[in-house]
């Protein structure tokens, strides 16, 4: 399915009006590219994320759909999905772009899209779904106590969600590429100034979600959670096989891959405990030896 995608993606992101959006939004031909080409390269990576887990018959929600690449795809390949996107304050523009995809698309796939945030699904109103995903998504989700529970909300008895995000126990931060002050991240501000202003927006949008947090949301909403082991040392493989990826995550990020290769210790990153590591992929199921769930509204310091 991942050349089909390859296609697809290609296909849709060539379309002129594409390119009338993304300057219509501030952003110049070459930073329109390297932009779509970033969230092409991110749905590819969803797509690994979710094709193992389609069943026939299944209703499936992607939380944080993006420019709604993934989605139509899926979509168009027979799948039964809505997507959801807000359009968050470092990402206002997708929601535009993600319309001029579907208008773009020669078979007009429908694609249901939601524009509201996790917290406010209602399964009175959407009803419930199969499959619940997201990649890098979680992290930017200002209330994540109430996204959870939306989630859970609408997630079916024998439902199953999946989500891929960076696990910031591990003090640092992929989309500035830079180290993080350790339990205090949002004072790390304060010594990269200049590297947070140029994307104001996504460093104010983040929470610095971490397994333990994800472990106690979990608890609180009534669900089960496991973690993928061995996801550091993937993503640092990811470096070799992935160009684009190696270009976003250079510096600090390329530095530590290289070194980690020269004194062949990927493969003990393979068994270091997933709380430990980043990025993480959480799988939260309901979970029915718990006893009635607590409420979810924990104070923020006993989340953290």
């Amino acid at each position: 399915m991942a050349t089909e995608f390859t296609a697809f993606s290609e296909a849709a992101l060539a379309s002129p009006e594409i390119a009338a959006v993304a300057q219509r939004c501030g952003l110049n031909p070459e930073e329109a590219a390297q932009l779509l080409a970033t969230y092409a390269n991110e749905a590819g990576v969803g797509l690994e994320l979710v094709v193992p887990l389609l069943r026939p018959g299944m209703r499936v929600l992607e939380v944080g759909c993006g420019i709604g690449l993934l989605a139509s795809f899926l979509r168009q390949s027979g799948v039964d999905i809505t997507g959801v996107e807000p359009g968050a304050s470092g990402f206002g523009f997708m929601p535009e772009i993600g319309s001029a995809i579907l208008r773009s698309l020669p078979d007009r796939v429908s694609t249901q899209w939601l524009s509201i945030g996790a917290e406010q699904l209602d399964p009175a109103t959407h009803g419930q779904f199969d499959l619940i995903y997201s990649t890098n998504v979680l992290e930017h989700i200002p209330d994540l106590e109430g996204a959870v529970r939306g989630m859970a909300a609408v997630l079916a008895p024998e439902g199953t969600m999946v989500h891929l995000c960076p696990n910031y126990t591990v003090p640092y931060e992929p989309h500035f590429g830079i180290p993080l002050v350790p339990f205090v991240p949002r004072a790390t501000a304060f010594l990269y100034r200049e590297t947070v202003k140029r994307l104001p927006g996504i460093w104010e949008e983040l929470n610095f979600i971490t397994a333990f947090r994800v472990k106690r949301l979990a608890r609180s909403n009534g669900l089960s959670v496991s973690f993928d082991r061995g996801l550091l040392a993937a993503a640092m493989r990811r470096f070799d096989q992935d160009p684009l990826f190696r270009e976003r995550q250079g510096g600090l990020a390329g530095k530590v891959q290289s070194t980690a290769r020269a004194l062949g210790l990927l493969g003990l990153l393979e068994k270091l405990p997933a709380e430990f590591a980043s990025p993480m992929i959480m799988r939260l199921k309901h979970d029915r030896t718990l006893r009635s769930p607590k409420p979810s509204g924990l104070t923020k310091e006993a989340d953290r």
